[in-house]
């Protein structure tokens, strides 16, 4: 009689698993950086003595 060889499925519950990992990393490495960005411009202003208030009142304004 012929021997049948049964092979088991490979599992995919692994790499779904450490694909939704690496996604989400990405996602807060990202978001995280851009809300460094932000806070390093505020923080290159308080650096040099200004605030946002400050800032803005210094524009000059034209009138016509």
């Amino acid at each position: 009689m012929a021997e049948i060889r049964i092979e088991k499925k490979k599992q995919i519950w692994p790499w779904i698993i450490v694909l939704i990992v690496v996604g989400v990393l990405a996602f807060l490495y990202f978001y995280g950086s851009a809300q460094n960005d932000d806070n390093d411009s505020e923080n290159s202003m308080e650096e040099i003595g200004l605030n946002s208030d400050q800032e803005a009142s210094n524009i000059p304004t034209f009138e016509i």
